[in-house]
């Protein structure tokens, strides 16, 4: 693939997801064109890709970024954000490889920031949006940190991005009914006892989607969970032994009422024929 070939596909891609952004965007003929182009574009050689995303004459295959990524048709978005994880991929590799100078080092630094800041839409317009993506980053941030190795190619912003996108989807604004869903999400996705969570998002294991939908059991630390597998389990035993405890109770008071109808009708027996008795000799 040549760079006029790839420049095509870019504009025959982004022209089709504007042209299916308007009207039915499921049903839009666009949909396939556009996913067909951005397919053709990640078989892009790695070396031509990266060359193309960072070259500053081609500013708009950057500022795209969010064109795919939030459209509102799903094959559009999803095969948008495997486009630009396998870009940001590239430019981690590349940078690596070119990093054997001290001052390549320094170039490739700056046009990955630059780049990646293009490529990745940071902000949304809403504060409250805004904020929400600033403590997910934060806390992704730390696989890096907790992991130590195989989280390189992995992109923070991209993935913070992604999970607020699914969130707000979901649940609304951060300031509507669904605060208290919101805060639970990010204490456990922020919470220093619960990297595998924070691991499980990064990789893919758990998806923005997947992760609004869990409980709180579900989102907690592996210690979390077990305090709340015994509290239940405690719980359960408790159960148990009120149970049985009511029916013993019960089979005791059932023997004892009828021990005392027993002896009554024992008495009346005795009672009676004391009656008798005494009648016959009167007569």
């Amino acid at each position: 693939m040549e760079k006029h070939e790839f420049l095509e596909l870019f504009e025959a891609a982004t022209k089709a997801a504007k042209s299916a952004s308007r009207g039915d965007a499921k049903n839009s003929p666009a949909v396939s064109r556009c996913v067909e182009a951005i397919k053709r574009l990640g078989g892009a050689p790695e070396s031509l890709a990266y060359e193309m995303v960072i070259d500053r004459k081609y500013p708009q295959i950057g500022k795209s970024h969010g064109l795919f990524t939030e459209h509102r048709n799903p094959r559009i978005q999803s095969e948008g954000k495997i486009l630009y994880s396998l870009w940001l991929r590239y430019l981690y590799a590349t940078g690596r490889k070119q990093g054997s100078r001290p001052r390549d080092r320094t170039v490739v630094k700056k046009e990955k920031k630059l780049v990646e800041e293009e490529m990745i839409s940071r902000t949304t317009g809403d504060s409250n949006r805004d904020k929400v993506r600033e403590m997910l980053h934060k806390s992704l941030s730390k696989v890096a940190v907790e992991m130590k190795e195989g989280v390189v190619s992995c992109d923070y912003w991209s993935v913070a991005a992604s999970v607020e996108s699914a969130m707000f989807e979901r649940l609304g604004s951060f300031g509507g009914t669904q605060k208290a869903k919101y805060r639970s999400i990010l204490f456990n996705m922020g919470d220093s006892s619960n990297p595998d969570l924070r691991r499980k998002v990064i990789f893919g294991e758990i998806s923005g989607e997947r992760l609004v939908t869990m409980e709180k059991e579900e989102m907690a630390s592996h210690k979390i969970q077990l305090q709340v597998q015994n509290i239940k389990e405690k719980a359960r035993v408790r159960e148990e032994n009120r149970v049985k405890s009511m029916t013993i109770f019960q089979s005791d008071t059932i023997a004892d009422g009828s021990r005392i109808l027993s002896e009554h009708r024992v008495r009346v027996s005795v009672l009676r024929a004391k009656q008798g008795k005494d009648k016959l000799i009167s007569g």
